[in-house]
């Protein structure tokens, strides 16, 4: 019986559209403003991969092709783990590398695991086209904004009561750092004019990346505000930025 080796030498055309995000670079030498890429991505699942398999090998069932992934993964584990680069067929090779830096010569250094593609897997990308490109401002994400005294997230929170903000980015740290209530305009717009702000000054329960948790003042009168978060923390908040990002919430009713 002949080997199937369309695995190494097929490939196919990819004809996809991507959003990119631009943000700036802020350690460009000599004083010159460029900016960086990030693509939106969108995950191919594993049943993805399965469903296009079957229909290009249909004599085969999905369950068998699942426990075919199943043991590449645990082949692929194993040479990693015995110290060993492992090539992924044509598309590229995985291999291990040293993490970070040590203190000194004697210290043990962290392993992790890297990918090499290969020029057929870059080519792959070359014919997707970019259908949007936009500069974003750096910033957190909200993803909810829970009034602790009632669970709700309604966007109705109360004055000298505490709110729980989660999301991602949100860890507040640096200097001109901070939390601010704003009040919003006519337009629903946070106020230019940042006396008319009021900063959260007591101590925050909770200062992560992940979850936010601290009171509102008594001094919050009824109205609309949102909420503004300003750090030099990066998303994981392993290192402190140059640049502040600012975080700002939907409109929220002090009631």
């Amino acid at each position: 019986m002949g080997v199937n080796n369309s695995f190494i030498k097929l490939q196919e055309t990819a004809n996809g559209r991507v959003s990119v995000k631009l943000q700036k670079n802020y350690f460009a030498k000599d004083g010159t403003e460029n900016f960086y890429g990030k693509v939106e991505r969108y995950t191919y699942s594993s049943k993805n991969i399965l469903e296009g398999m079957s229909e290009l090998l249909p004599m085969i069932d999905t369950g068998t092709m699942a426990s075919v992934l199943n043991a590449y993964t645990t082949v692929v584990l194993k040479g990693l783990s015995a110290g060993n680069a492992v090539k992924f067929g044509e598309l590229g090779t995985f291999y291990i590398a040293g993490k970070g830096t040590v203190d000194s010569e004697n210290t043990k250094l962290s392993l992790t695991v890297k990918f090499t593609a290969t020029q057929m897997l870059k080519e792959a990308v070359q014919t997707l086209e970019i259908a949007s490109s936009e500069y974003i401002e750096p910033s957190g994400e909200i993803t909810s904004i829970t009034n602790v005294a009632t669970g709700k997230t309604d966007g109705k929170l109360i004055a000298n009561a505490s709110v729980l903000v989660e999301g991602s980015g949100l860890k507040v740290g640096g200097e001109n750092s901070g939390i601010w209530i704003s009040p919003v305009d006519e337009n629903g717009d946070i106020t230019s004019d940042v006396s008319s702000w009021t900063k959260i000054e007591g101590i925050l329960v909770y200062n992560l990346p992940s979850k936010l948790l601290f009171n509102i003042p008594a001094t919050v009168a009824s109205g609309k505000y949102r909420i503004v978060i300003r750090s030099r923390f990066s998303k994981k908040a392993t290192y402190e930025r140059k640049y502040l990002t600012e975080t700002v919430s939907d409109i929220i009713e002090i009631v």
